[in-house]
Parts: C-alpha cells; structure tokens; sequence
C-alpha cells in the first residue's frame, strides 16, 4: 500500500529552499502540484529577508533533481494568490506556471470533508538535514480546533521541512490536507519564547550603557547571553522532531478552486508504469 503512495505521489511533491543573499541555504519547506499552482503552508510568505527559492520536483529516489527553477524571494512572493496568505489560512497557492513543470504531474485533491480517526495515512516530506523527500506512515489520530477551523491531528514523525507537504489517505492516494507548522502547540510555545527574549533585549538595551564594572558593561553581557538563548532555541526547534502533528483538511483549499473545470486540464500519474497520463 504505502508503496503505490509513493509511486503514485512523489512525482507531484517539490522541496522549497529558501537561501540568503549569500547564497546560504537557511530554511526550507515541502509543497505539491495541483494544475498550474503549487499548495504549500502559509509560513512560505512570512520567512526572514530570503533573497532566492529554489522549487526543485524530484526523482523515483527522493534525492536527484528531477526539474527546478530559482527565483527571487520577491517574484515568488508575487505569483501567490491573492486573497488566500492576506487572512489565516493555513496555506498558500504559487502560481508555477514555468514551461520546466508542464510534464511534472499533480496530485489529486480528496473531495471528502470527513476522515475517521484510525484510518491510515501517509506524508511525503522535505527533510532538512539530508534535503531529501521522505515517506512518512502514521494514523489520523483525532481532529482539533485550532482558531475556529477544524483541523486533522495524526500520528506520524515530523522533521524540520516536513511543514506544506500532503497528507495522504493511504488507500486511495488522495491529498486530505496540508502539514501545518503554525499548527502545532510547540510553534505557538516558540513564538511566545522568541518574544520573550525579544522583549527583554529591548527592555535591556535602554539601559545599555549607563552602568560599568571594572570597565565591563554587565548590561551588555546580559543582552549577549539574551542573543545565545535565542540561537539556543532556534537550533532545539528547528531539529527537533515530533511524533504528531496537525494537518489543514483539503476542503478548505477547495474552497478557491472551481474543481470540476480545473481537473479537466490536470495531469495525473499513472502507477501501472510509472508515467505521467499526457
């Protein structure tokens, strides 16, 4: 079963890294086709002054390129939807319209809106430390409210770049929602963290200066050791990895799409041989 998952998905699932000016790769995230667009988390639009994203599908492997396109943060930026990242959402929508995806095909989105907790399911994800797509197997485990919308919590090990995968029903292969990594508690507990120290290295700054002792200024010692707990923190995040997680059912991606018109046009595999139906 979670074999023909991977045959019939990975083909149509793409790594997005994101690099600096200096050409330092420094986060990354997972996304999937679907027609012209690409489905990804919403985090995608909030990332720290990145200058490039590389948008690279894939071989059988989940390691050689298979097709990519680099382009500028602000490009990228541009070609998302609008109307979907200005409000919570969960995800975003890309347009990839470039002539090197056309042969890439898309994944099939669920036309379901309920999921039974025990049914089995499948995320194909980036991974950061090997840049790399994995297939992951879990459960649905339960459902969740998060910030009046219904989310899918499940059972499966997440890593760093797995946020803006699918999350697949392993029967019939079908994309059932969008790995969040806003969703999660932990990420909330982050964020709160990070304004924490924020606020305390502002709060210390104002008073940096004004006192020495023996020629050292024991404020500015502080808002160094502020500095190293940050880093601290974001290192523990970024390479923790989880046992559960928290998934955007697809029915809210539907919601901007007219589906019966948009699939007329999709390419989907074909697992028989491994080929795109052209």
């Amino acid at each position: 079963m979670y074999q023909k998952v991977w045959n019939k998905c990975y083909g149509g699932i793409c790594v997005l890294n994101f690099f600096s000016l200096k050409g330092i790769r420094f986060e990354s995230y997972t996304g999937f086709k679907y027609g012209r667009y690409l489905i990804t988390t919403d985090e995608v639009g909030k990332i720290d002054r990145p200058y490039e994203v590389e948008i690279a599908f894939l071989k059988e492997d989940g390691l050689t390129t298979r097709e990519s396109v680099k382009i500028t943060y602000k490009d990228f930026k541009n070609r998302m939807i609008k109307g979907v990242q200005e409000s919570y959402s969960g995800f975003a929508l890309i347009d990839i319209d470039f002539p090197q995806f056309d042969n890439i095909p898309s994944l099939k989105l669920s036309n379901r809106d309920t999921f039974s907790v025990g049914a089995p399911i499948a995320i194909v994800g980036h991974q950061w430390e090997q840049n790399n797509l994995a297939l992951k197997t879990g459960i649905i485990s339960s459902h969740h409210i998060h910030q009046g919308k219904k989310m899918l919590m499940f059972d499966a090990s997440m890593d760093r770049g797995n946020a803006g995968a699918p999350l697949i029903d392993a029967e019939t292969c079908e994309v059932i929602g969008i790995i969040g990594q806003r969703l999660s508690i932990i990420h909330e507990e982050y964020k709160a963290l990070m304004n924490v120290i924020n606020a305390n290295i502002e709060s210390l700054k104002l008073s940096e200066g004004k006192l020495t002792l023996n020629d050292i200024d024991p404020i500015q010692v502080l808002i160094a050791n502020q500095y190293q707990i940050k880093h601290l923190a974001q290192e523990v995040f970024r390479k923790a990895s989880f046992t559960y997680g928290y998934a955007l059912p697809v029915s809210y991606v539907c919601e901007f799409f007219d589906i019966a018109e948009l699939e007329k046009d999709i390419v989907y595999i074909n697992v028989e041989n491994n080929k795109s139906n052209l």
